[in-house]
């Protein structure tokens, strides 16, 4: 056998390697027509990793999001709705019990600061007993000032409001307001306030 020339072309794979060229052919066109059927590429198509089925565990998680957003929101407005109501109710009542104190206020009124209550007591601011009273309470002087009360009599206020001195004119209310408080005071049967610690 003859040594090949040096020079002389190499042989084709196929048949170096004993492949028929009709195998190769046949190969070759099979992979052709898988690409073809695979949309011209060996790579999946965004069109089907568009419409691949999701995940089920994000489905999941953010069905639970949702779920739990509502259920805030519902709890958000619970709340509002039920401040707003006890704020109407809150209102309502301080109506009413504005409405009640205004009827109750037409049916006792107070008296007025301008004149002394009069309730038919008699004149005991000027008996030996009231003279008495004064003299041993603020040594007859009318004025208000420091001690255990207020006044010629040392009201106290819970005294005063009982025989109809009025609150506002407590611890500012003349010489003639305090004898009809005196007066009634002693036409009510309460000397006792008095005679029990004077001596009158």
């Amino acid at each position: 056998m003859h040594a090949a020339p040096r020079h002389a072309k190499r042989g084709r794979p196929a048949a170096r390697f004993g492949i028929p060229a009709g195998v190769i052919t046949a190969l070759a066109g099979a992979v052709a027509a898988f690409i073809v059927l695979q949309g011209g590429s060996a790579a999946p198509r965004v069109a089907d990793a568009a419409f691949a089925p999701p995940d089920t565990r994000t489905a999941a998680s953010l069905s639970e999001q949702s779920s739990a957003m509502h259920r805030d929101v519902a709890v958000l407005e619970f709340r509002t709705a039920r401040k707003a109501s006890i704020l109407a109710r809150r209102k309502h009542l301080a109506a009413v019990a504005a409405s009640r104190r205004a009827r109750e206020a037409a049916r006792h009124p107070s008296p007025s600061p301008a004149t002394a209550p009069d309730e038919g007591g008699g004149d005991a601011a000027s008996s030996a007993l009231g003279v008495c009273v004064r003299d041993a309470e603020e040594g007859g002087s009318y004025a208000w000032g420091p001690g255990n009360g207020g006044g010629a009599y040392q009201f106290l206020l819970s005294t005063w409001e009982r025989y109809g001195g009025a609150a506002g004119e407590y611890g500012v209310a003349g010489a003639a307001y305090q004898d009809q408080i005196f007066n009634n005071a002693i036409a009510a049967g309460g000397a006792s306030n008095w005679t029990d610690y004077d001596g009158c």
